[in-house]
């Protein structure tokens, strides 16, 4: 998963994840990494338009998502 943060992080690119809540509700959330710290993750997330911290230890998977659309 680090491999996706370092790219997003420096290419400014959203990835994908899944995450887990403190309310233990899965979402999966489009993010643009700002910071990684060893036990965090600062990133703009695109649902909720806004700066948002997420606990690494959270994190179940992350990707770059493909465009789904037909050519």
């Amino acid at each position: 998963m680090n491999y996706f943060f370092t790219q997003s992080l420096e290419q400014n690119h959203p990835i994908t994840i899944i995450y887990i809540a403190k309310d233990l509700s899965i979402t999966q959330r489009k993010i643009i990494v700002k910071k990684v710290t060893p036990n965090r993750l600062i990133a703009y997330c695109l649902l909720r338009r806004q700066i948002r911290t997420f606990s690494i230890d959270h994190i179940l998977s992350a990707g770059i998502q493909t465009s789904s659309k037909a050519v």
